[in-house]
């Protein structure tokens, strides 16, 4: 069952209706085609996304031209390069849908007008930052410094069951940082 924009936000932080319904006026519906890009390097990150239906990858090129993922967002999760976002500057990476998309999306500006207009709103921001960027990126950088290639492929299996299915297998090494030979032993229980 496909859940909705007012599902997302309340799962975060509950919000009282009134406010929940201004902050749902600034939300616009988004939908777009595998392949599109939401951001490219360069450009400054105006939105924050909310994913309804889809899959996303951040990837940057590396000197010699190889694409690294460094991150996916699936089904009901938050899109957003942060950096770039917070401090309205250019982004590093890209952010690529690897399937068609249905988003919600919301401008700086609007965030900001939202923040300072409705202290729970702030609350509910504060959350989110704590739940789906500091408490990530801290999970991201542990995995890489202290799991094996195995372990942080398990890892992701048990936090999107049906990655294998959605993603392909070179994204996927990319982003666990093996190559793709590597994934294929993992894969069949040689490693």
């Amino acid at each position: 069952m496909k859940v909705t924009l007012e599902e997302i936000i309340q799962s975060i932080y509950p919000l009282p209706q009134q406010v929940l319904e201004d902050v749902l006026e600034h939300f616009q519906h988004l939908e777009y085609p595998k392949n599109y890009f939401l951001l490219k390097p360069g450009k400054p990150c105006k939105y924050l996304w909310f994913m309804i239906e889809g899959a996303v990858r951040y990837f940057y090129t590396n000197e010699q031209g190889k694409e690294i993922n460094t991150w996916f967002s699936l089904d009901t999760q938050i899109i957003t390069d942060t950096t770039s976002f917070v401090h309205q500057e250019p982004a590093q990476e890209s952010i690529q849908l690897i399937e068609n998309c249905e988003l919600c999306a919301i401008e700086y500006s609007a965030l900001q007008t939202l923040l300072q207009k409705h202290h729970s709103f702030a609350l509910w921001y504060i959350k989110l930052v704590e739940m789906h960027y500091i408490s990530q990126i801290e999970d991201r950088l542990a995995d890489l410094q202290f799991l094996d290639a195995k372990q942080r492929y398990q890892k992701l299996l048990n936090h999107y069951p049906d990655i294998t299915n959605r993603i392909s297998l070179g994204n996927i090494a990319s982003y666990l940082n093996i190559t793709q030979e590597t994934l294929s032993r993992i894969r069949a229980g040689k490693i």
